[in-house]
């Protein structure tokens, strides 16, 4: 991990929202016309295997072609929930550039800097790195425009002009469900990358409009862009157990998952097109969430189940 250096900022990371494939194995892909529509098209039907060996397989790629060379990766929102767990992941894997709005005393090696402002202060810190992972945002989707614009929109548009003017191979950016949440009260139809945008929030626009910046920026530059339209994910440790709903369980996004799909969004190879944009979810029993562009661009194949996790509750005896 790279040590501090001057600087001026970021978000905290965003709580929902160099082209290399690990190597070649066998992914099992969904079809939704063999798996049809409604409760469970989208989700992994078709990806069934009670060991796992699949996951497995892909985890193993993926590891060997992280050992085949070190890797500058850039983090923004770095102290966010997100950014914590892949800098818990990645200690020893890549060599990390973490940015952030705010760092506490024990965070030594966080840059701190304002990304809403064009700063050259932190700008010098793209040059030399392989990949960002831009997660810093304002994450709540219930905020205002006027809380939204400077974080999600004006950081947005800097951090992505930053890393093409330093040469960056692969930007990932951490999209969000709902960039389609307007989806949820409609029908049962499977949620696909293929469907018009439908955010339910100016949190989800907000998305929207980095996803379509990140497409510019790849057909304008020699980069890969890859936005990854996040599910569920708690603070800490993230159990299924805590959700809400079972709307939330359905989009859940475990910490296992969530550092696997990070993982390929970083190695994967992507050999035919520049822009990229998946669902990122946990392999959640009865979702809608079609997961097959993850696994088929990516090579993502998620093991944990909201459903399988969850215990049920045994009702209380009453007085005797």
């Amino acid at each position: 991990m790279r040590s501090n250096r001057p600087s001026d900022h970021d978000e905290r990371g965003d709580d929902r929202g160099g082209g290399r494939r690990p190597s070649e194995f066998d992914r099992p892909r969904f079809d939704p016309d063999e798996a049809g529509s409604g409760e469970g098209a989208g989700a992994f039907d078709d990806f069934e295997d009670e060991d796992g060996d699949d996951a497995e397989l892909a985890d193993e790629a993926i590891s060997e072609a992280i050992e085949g060379e070190t890797r500058t990766v850039l983090i923004t929102g770095a102290c966010g929930n997100i950014g914590r767990k892949l800098r818990s992941a990645w200690t020893d894997v890549y060599d990390m550039v973490l940015i952030d709005e705010t760092a506490g005393e024990d965070d030594p090696d966080v840059i701190v800097a304002d990304l809403a402002v064009l700063d050259d202060d932190w700008i010098t810190h793209f040059h030399g790195v392989d990949t960002v992972v831009h997660l810093a945002a304002n994450s709540d989707e219930l905020a205002a425009w006027d809380e939204l614009i400077g974080p999600n929109l004006d950081a947005v548009a800097n951090v992505f002009h930053a890393a093409a003017l330093a040469g960056v191979e692969r930007v990932i950016f951490a999209s969000s469900n709902h960039v389609v949440g307007g989806y949820q009260y409609r029908d049962d139809e499977p949620i696909t990358i293929e469907l018009d945008p439908r955010p339910d929030s100016p949190y989800g626009v907000t998305k929207l409009v980095g996803e379509r910046l990140g497409r510019s920026l790849a057909r304008a530059f020699d980069l890969t862009f890859i936005a990854l339209r996040l599910g569920w994910i708690q603070e800490g440790k993230n159990r299924p157990e805590t959700l809400p709903d079972d709307w939330a369980r359905k989009m859940w996004l475990s910490n296992s998952d969530l550092i696997r799909l990070f993982d390929c969004a970083v190695e994967a190879e992507i050999e035919d097109r520049s822009f990229v944009v998946v669902n990122g979810m946990s392999r959640n029993h009865g979702m809608r969430w079609d997961l097959s562009d993850a696994a088929e661009l990516l090579g993502y194949l998620p093991i944990d189940d909201a459903f399988a996790a969850v215990q049920p509750i045994e009702p209380r005896e009453g007085p005797s």
